[in-house]
């Protein structure tokens, strides 16, 4: 059995009392010998003790966790400002003639007398000053005796107008300034028509260049169409 006894000096103690004995006589005889009683002295009891010893486990765990959770966010944002640093440091990409000259291989139409042929393509606006076209080879080479090359175009309805140049085959074409074409028609708004007209003294093959105006913002875009045929003396 255990009791509370209190010592006098405001203390109260817990002590061992053996079967069979009454409380008052173990008391009294604490009194008298205490140093052959069991004696417990005041104490927090077991329970209150476990909860203090688990709210400060629970506490050094979660200093851990946000010494953790900081350093996490951390390394997020070192990446992302490493990532934002590497799409910065990518190189700008610069537009060049060949850019807006479309692909270094031209289609070919083969020009047959009798017959006439279609064609279509996109056309740029290079900028005001300057060049970029867009080719299209025409191949009047049957027609040995030379003629008449006549060119029917359409301007789609995009944003740019449209210009349009004949040059003779091998001619490096111009990147600024005015063209020195064989023939040309300029500036023709979206959604109207217009002819290049070209008399040949023997068979050729030629360049037919579309771009978009110079008065058109640079970047600007369109599409186009055309019939070409040729009148001749005589052909072989």
């Amino acid at each position: 059995m255990i009791a509370a006894v209190a010592t006098g000096r405001g203390n109260t103690m817990f002590v061992l009392v053996p079967m069979g004995l009454r409380i008052g006589e173990y008391v009294r005889n604490y009194r008298l010998r205490p140093d052959q009683s069991i004696i417990f002295a005041n104490r927090v009891p077991e329970s209150l003790m476990q909860r203090v010893a688990l709210r400060g486990l629970c506490i050094v765990l979660l200093i851990f966790l946000l010494i953790g959770g900081t350093g996490y966010g951390q390394s997020l944002a070192d990446a992302a400002r490493a990532n934002r640093a590497q799409k910065g440091s990518a190189p700008a990409k610069v537009i060049t003639s060949d850019d807006l000259s479309g692909t270094s291989t031209p289609e070919t139409i083969q020009l047959i007398p009798g017959t006439s042929s279609t064609g279509q393509g996109t056309l740029v606006a290079p900028g005001r000053g300057k060049h970029g076209y867009r080719v299209i080879m025409l191949d009047a080479s049957r027609f040995v005796n030379g003629g008449t090359i006549h060119i029917t175009i359409t301007v789609g309805d995009g944003e740019s107008e449209a210009s349009f140049d004949l040059y003779p085959q091998g001619l490096t074409l111009p990147s600024e300034g005015f063209p020195n074409s064989l023939a040309r028609a300029t500036n023709i708004h979206s959604g109207a028509g217009a002819k290049v007209n070209y008399r040949f003294a023997h068979g050729a093959i030629f360049q037919f260049g579309a771009e978009g105006s110079w008065n058109s913002k640079a970047g600007a875009a369109n599409t186009y169409s055309f019939v070409v045929d040729v009148d001749s003396e005589s052909t072989h």
